[in-house]
C-alpha cells in the first residue's frame, strides 16, 4: 500500500500566491520600463556616463522582470503527462538566470567605477541628481509592491534584489551629484559605486545558493531533517522510518517521500490510512510540506540487498 497527499487548501493557496506574484512582476516590469526611459533621457541630456551605465543596468532589470513574469505564467499551467510536477522549476531557472545577470552587472559596475575614479569627467551634476530622484521614487513603489512575497518566491526575491541594486545605484548617483555640485570633486561618485556594487553581488549570491540547492533537490534550508524524522516517529503505530527524502520544486512547494515500518497490529487498511493521515497533517502544519508520499511496510528494509521486502496489505 502506498499513500500520497496533496493538501487541497495549500494547493489553492499556492495558486493564489502564484497569481499575486504574476501581477506584482507585471506591475514591476511596466514601471521599470518607465524608469528606463527616464534614466536614458537624463543620460542624453547630462552626458553622464554614470546615468548611461545606470540605463544599461535598468535595461537588464527590465529584461529580467520580463523573464520572471513569463516564468510565473508558466508556473500556473496545469501538469501534463510529460511534466507531471508542472512547471515550477521554470521559475527557479529564471531566478538563477536573473541572479547571474545581477552578479555580472555588479562586476561591471565595479569596473566602471574604477575607470571613472581613474579618469573623472565633468558632467551636469544638477541633471545627475534630478533624474535618479525620480527613478528612486518609482523603485521604492516597486519594492514595496513586491517585498511582501519574497519569502515564498525566488523570482520575486531575485527581482527585489534587482530593484534594491537600482535604488542603491540611484542613491550613489544622487549623493555623488550633490557632492560634485557643491565641491566640484568628480571622483566621489565612483568611490560610492565601489562600496555599493559588492553589496549587490552578495544579494545575487544569496539567491544563486538557494536556487542551486533546489535544483540539486537538497533539503530546504528552513527545514530540519532530524526534526521531521522525529515527528514521524512520534506518530502512534510507527516503529521506524527510512528512505526519507525532503526536497522542493520551488521556494513554496515542498515534497517528501518516506517508508515507514508500522506496528504488526496495524494490519487493517483503515489503521494504516489513519497513521498516514496523521503523518501528513503534521508535515503540512509544522513544516509546510505540500506533497507527501508515504509507503507503509510490515517488514524491515533489507539494507544488504538494497530493496524493500513488503507484505501485501
Amino acid at each position: 500500500m502506498e499513500h500520497h497527499s496533496h493538501t487541497h487548501k495549500r494547493t489553492l493557496n499556492l495558486n493564489g500566491e502564484s497569481f499575486k506574484t504574476e501581477k506584482s512582476l507585471k506591475f514591476a516590469f511596466l514601471l521599470t520600463l518607465i524608469i528606463l526611459l527616464i534614466e536614458f533621457s537624463g543620460a542624453v541630456i547630462s552626458k553622464s556616463m554614470a546615468l548611461y551605465s545606470e540605463s544599461g543596468h535598468v535595461l537588464v532589470d527590465a529584461s529580467s522582470l520580463l523573464l520572471a513574469w513569463f516564468a510565473q505564467v508558466q508556473v500556473r499551467k496545469s501538469p501534463s503527462e510529460k511534466n507531471t510536477y508542472g512547471y515550477h522549476r521554470i521559475g527557479i531557472l529564471a531566478a538563477l538566470l536573473n541572479s547571474l545577470l545581477l552578479l555580472i552587472l555588479s562586476l561591471i559596475l565595479i569596473y566602471e567605477s574604477y575607470l571613472r575614479l581613474v579618469h573623472p569627467e565633468k558632467i551636469n551634476s544638477a541633471i545627475m541628481i534630478f533624474f535618479p530622484l525620480i527613478s528612486l521614487f518609482i523603485n521604492t513603489v516597486i519594492g514595496i509592491k513586491i517585498h511582501k512575497g519574497i519569502e515564498h518566491n525566488l523570482n520575486l526575491k531575485s527581482s527585489f534584489f534587482h530593484i534594491l541594486g537600482d535604488s542603491l545605484v540611484s542613491i550613489s548617483i544622487i549623493a555623488g551629484g550633490a557632492v560634485i555640485y557643491f565641491t566640484g570633486i568628480n571622483y566621489i561618485d565612483p568611490l560610492i559605486g565601489l562600496i555599493i556594487s559588492p553589496l549587490i553581488a552578495l544579494g545575487a549570491f544569496s539567491v544563486i545558493n538557494e536556487t542551486i540547492n533546489i535544483l540539486l533537490e537538497g533539503v530546504p534550508k528552513e527545514i530540519d531533517f532530524t526534526k521531521v524524522k522525529d515527528e514521524i516517529l512520534k506518530t502512534p503505530g510507527v516503529k521506524n522510518v527510512h528512505d526519507l527524502h525532503i526536497w522542493s520544486m520551488s521556494k513554496s512547494f515542498r515534497l517528501l517521500s518516506a517508508h515507514i515500518l508500522v506496528e504488526e497490529t496495524a494490519v487493517k487498511s483503515s489503521d494504516i490510512c489513519c497513521i498516514i493521515n496523521n503523518i501528513q497533517e503534521v508535515l503540512a502544519e509544522k513544516f509546510n510540506i505540500d506533497h507527501a508520499v508515504i509507503q507503509p511496510e510490515l517488514a524491515a528494509c533489507s539494507a544488504s540487498e538494497g530493496f524493500c521486502i513488503h507484505k501485501n496489505l
